[in-house]
């Protein structure tokens, strides 16, 4: 011992070892500390399930309340029709006829009012419908901030071990400083990219406390886990497709277009002019082909929706492919490591790995129930396309920037 308490090279290969070998990933080092941390933090911050958020949105939205308060106003003025005239039932319109002006009048108001009913139902389903899928959106959000804060934790852990180990490779003349500078940027950077993603969580947490009509500031647990689960179609795409075109938002509004214009064409006061007449015809005309193409598109893409889905179930196997992969590897390390074949930053990288390939299929099974969920409520497709698709790999700012560590 006292040998090499006593030689200089001795010493240094000693710390070196120690350094390169010996070494746990700084992860390791304090995650006790903040597990204990965030446990106490966790039981202090009330769980939030979707099914209250959701509540809370609706009891918010002031959209809802001035659809509602439309509705009453609707409701009152066919009580007053139906006082005034004894009756609330709209004549057949479907050609053309010219009546008195007075009957004109209350028929008018008549059809009127019972349009405006109609359509409002229509927009308080597509504002409910529309507030459901924010919220998804935003639950999504802060799960996958909050998977990926933790992951880009743990990279930022082992960036901090290998600049650390670099500094002492660079004390020995065994690193340049141009490499260990490298070595410092991609810590530095992997700092960075945590920061960001705690800003973004707080304003995750802004966003959805501003949906519910919270206090900004207020933190919640929420409940949110989401299954990966293939969606089995019942029956043929065209069928699907034909069911859809009944419940379809978009496609009752068009068609209620062209009720209106339809009314306004064969409907017609004997006060009417001529242009007027022709403008009403022309208009019937505009709302048809508009209905027309809303169909068509929507088929489309819903097609192109069900593409998707069916795309995004062969990229979840790989997904599941690439999760296997990282275990065998992993399991590997853990052997060497136990055998002292490797360190202890080797095993460490590859169960970082794993963490990795655990929570590409995490985000990948929340963006595939946004895609089944948008698929069954077709009214949140648009355009010939669906409403967004699952990509095999997300873009997660947790990438590995530690090779040099290898």
């Amino acid at each position: 011992m006292k040998k090499i308490i006593g030689n200089p090279r001795g010493a240094v290969a000693l710390a070196l070892v120690v350094t390169l070998f010996g070494t746990t990933a700084y992860a390791a080092e304090v995650a006790p500390t903040t597990q204990t941390v965030a446990t106490q933090g966790e039981q202090a911050i009330p769980v939030l399930t979707f099914e209250e958020a959701l509540k809370k949105v609706k009891n918010n939205s002031k959209d809802l309340v001035d659809l509602q308060k439309q509705s009453d106003f609707l409701q009152e003025t066919k009580e007053d029709i139906w006082d005034a005239v004894g009756t609330f039932s709209t004549p057949t319109y479907e050609y053309q006829k010219w009546v008195d002006s007075g009957v004109y009048q209350y028929t008018s108001a008549i059809y009127s009012t019972n349009s405006g009913m109609t359509k409002n139902k229509y927009q308080t389903q597509s504002i409910n419908l529309a507030m459901e899928s924010t919220l998804k959106g935003t639950f999504s959000t802060i799960v996958e901030t909050e998977e990926t804060l933790k992951l880009m934790k743990e990279t930022l852990a082992i960036s901090k071990t290998i600049y650390e180990q670099g500094q002492t490779k660079n004390n020995l003349g065994m690193l340049s400083k141009f490499e260990l500078n490298k070595l410092k940027a991609t810590y530095d950077a992997n700092k960075t990219k945590v920061y960001q993603l705690e800003k973004n969580l707080e304003q995750s947490y802004i966003n959805l406390n501003n949906l519910m009509g919270e206090s900004p500031d207020k933190k919640y647990t929420l409940d949110y886990n989401v299954e990966f689960e293939p969606y089995v179609l019942q029956g043929t795409i065209e069928l699907y497709i034909n069911a859809a075109m009944k419940n379809d938002l978009g496609i009752l509004v068009a068609a209620q277009a062209v009720e209106d214009a339809k009314f306004n064409k064969n409907f017609v006061s004997e006060n009417t002019l001529n242009t007027t007449n022709k403008e009403n015809k022309l208009t019937y005309e505009v709302a048809q082909r508009a209905y027309k193409k809303a169909k068509e598109d929507k088929d489309i893409a819903i097609r192109n929706a069900y593409i998707q889905l069916q795309q995004s179930e062969a990229n979840y196997n790989q997904l599941k492919a690439d999760l296997e992969q990282a275990k065998a590897t992993l399991k590997t390390a853990e052997v060497n490591y136990r055998i002292g074949n490797t360190t202890k930053l080797t095993l460490d990288q590859a169960q970082l790995a794993v963490t990795k390939e655990e929570f590409a299929l995490k985000s990948f099974a929340r963006s595939y129930d946004m895609q089944v969920f948008a698929f069954k409520n077709t009214s949140l497709i648009s355009g010939g396309s669906a409403a967004g698709s699952g990509s095999a790999k997300t873009s997660g700012s947790a990438s590995s920037d530690n090779d040099e560590g290898k």
